[in-house]
């Protein structure tokens, strides 16, 4: 499938790129000296050697899954709409005429598959990108682009959360909730013996104030986690939680993508067991059409549509 290359950046997008980092450097910096505090500062307090080398492993493997998770959400496409979704200048100054835009729209639309619309019944249009916009993707204000199946941006990424990095950025909120609770709990039985240390050892303050850190990003984090647990096993976006998706006809319905839980997770992680814990991609579908469930008739109980609209070709 093609994939429209991005416009090259002009130099305040660039700033602006850049600016947005600047959170993902923060990270990145306390995750080094949190690397310091345990494995050095905490780790020397460790009289049992045994004890010292179980914890330095189970350790670095939460760390480098945290860290791969945590990276590929950075830099993961989110996904783009392929190239048959955009307007050629033609169609786009058709579109514009006042008398002419919803008929060239709906002329166009022919050539794709999109089920969702405006609360007025339109096609989903971006003037921004002049592209049609497939379910369930969303213009980015801030990464300037439409993204497949958007969720949002997040600042702690510096990237749009969407289609193609959902999966790995689940896993980051994950791996970053075990990473803080392990430091919690390893900390936790010597906290006492530190503060009651009358030694100014700049590694006992280290170890104190990195139990409270973490105690802090595990509460938070956690929040986080488990509002995209809830998302994800009742196939929502962000965006689709505070607002239904419209179809045609002029109805919402907040869930026309749930599949049950184990196929709305199976959406997200595919269906290898094998592939859920590793931040690589697996997800089901095309990022473009999506399987939903059947309707019924709430009198007779007799389904009346049923569509399975997914292709399971990754957009490359």
């Amino acid at each position: 499938m093609v994939e429209r290359q991005p416009k090259p950046r002009s130099c305040a997008a660039w700033c602006q790129k850049c600016t947005m980092m600047i959170p993902v450097i923060f990270v990145l910096a306390m995750v080094g000296w949190s690397y310091f505090a345990f494995i050095v500062a905490f780790g020397s307090r460790i009289p049992d050697l045994a004890a010292r080398v179980i914890i330095a492993i189970v350790y670095h493997v939460l760390l480098i899954m945290f860290l791969w998770s945590y990276l590929m959400a950075i830099f993961s496409n989110p996904g783009r709409p392929p190239e048959s979704f955009y307007l050629t200048e033609e169609e786009h100054t058709a579109m514009r005429a006042s008398d002419r835009g919803r008929s060239v729209l709906d002329s166009i639309s022919a050539r794709v598959t999109v089920h969702e619309r405006t609360a007025a019944g339109n096609m989903r249009y971006c003037d921004q990108c002049k592209c049609i916009k497939p379910d369930r993707g969303h213009h980015c204000s801030m990464c300037m682009q439409c993204v497949l199946k958007m969720d949002h941006h997040c600042p702690w990424v510096g990237n749009c959360v969407g289609f193609r990095n959902y999966k790995f950025f689940v896993l980051f909120l994950t791996y970053t909730c075990f990473y803080t609770l392990f430091i919690v709990a390893c900390c936790a039985p010597f906290i006492a013996e530190f503060w009651n240390d009358k030694t100014n050892s700049s590694a006992k303050f280290h170890v104190l104030i990195m139990f409270l850190v973490a105690l802090v990003f595990f509460f938070t984090v956690f929040g986080l986690f488990s509002f995209h647990a809830y998302l994800l096993l009742n196939n929502k976006t962000t965006l689709e939680s505070s607002r239904a998706p419209c179809f045609r006809g002029g109805f919402a319905d907040s869930k026309h993508y749930d599949l049950g839980y184990s196929g709305n997770f199976q959406q997200v992680f595919g269906k290898n067991p094998l592939y859920w814990p590793l931040p690589i991609h697996s997800s089901l579908g095309n990022g473009i059409e999506f399987e939903t469930r059947a309707y019924t008739n709430t009198a007779t109980d007799v389904p009346i549509v049923s569509t399975t609209n997914v292709n399971n070709d990754s957009v490359p």
